[in-house]
């Protein structure tokens, strides 16, 4: 089972089309892809929604929690949305940078807002992009995440591997997901976050390790690895 490919995004969803007819399925199919690419107005909306979402939250500050952030690092985030994370490992980093790449213009927007000071004082720098072509830093990262994004990641092993020679030696790694889809399960979960710690041992990491939330309606599984 290749549950990574398999996890519902935006063309995997369990039981399409099996109860309700094509028009509600396209609404569905619509408004999923407004929380993997957020665009115009509705974008704008599901930023919002994410940002005040208290599942989300959790999500974000398990998450970090596990990075372990010290006040000097360098931390990258991939997929920031309206930019929660980003400020809360700012204000975790009083003394190091934070970076965030997103592919969403709207999002980018967002996030620019809400972490308008630390953007100003050079401590945050959000940018637009995709995960399989990261732009150039000066400096590597200390600590990498993304939460609930991978399964947008056309090639996730390429992008881990690019994400990892990102990293400096020792460097952390914190994969994180949470199925949102109907019908998802604990049991399902499980299996999604096997395949994560497989795949970072397959992108080269060390160490890779699986980390559980019990959370509703399903578990938190976070994949956690370093460079050599």
């Amino acid at each position: 089972m290749n549950a990574i490919f398999q996890y519902p995004g935006l063309h995997n969803q369990p039981n399409e089309g099996a109860v309700r007819g094509p028009l509600f399925q396209a609404v569905r199919r619509f408004l999923r892809a407004q929380f993997g690419h957020p665009a115009g107005v509705w974008g704008s909306i599901a930023g919002r929604v994410m940002a005040a979402t208290p599942s989300n939250n959790d999500r974000i500050r398990w998450t970090l929690g596990l990075l372990d952030i010290k006040p000097a690092d360098r931390i990258l985030e991939i997929g920031f949305g309206p930019g929660i994370a980003i400020a809360l490992a700012s204000e975790l980093a009083p003394h190091g940078f934070v970076a965030g790449i997103d592919h969403s213009d709207v999002m980018v927007r967002q996030a620019a807002r809400r972490n308008a000071a630390a953007v100003l004082a050079g401590r945050v720098a959000l940018l637009q992009g995709a995960a399989g072509n990261l732009p150039s830093f000066d400096k590597p990262f200390d600590k990498i995440f993304t939460i609930n994004s991978l399964h947008f990641w056309s090639d996730p092993i390429a992008c881990l591997r690019q994400l990892r020679g990102s990293l400096k030696p020792g460097g952390l790694v914190a994969v994180t997901l949470q199925p949102r889809s109907r019908g998802a399960t604990n049991e399902a979960t499980n299996v999604i976050g096997k395949e994560l710690v497989m795949n970072l041992e397959r992108a080269g990491f060390s160490r890779c390790r699986l980390e559980t939330k019990r959370a509703q309606p399903v578990s938190v599984v976070c994949a956690l690895g370093t460079t050599a």
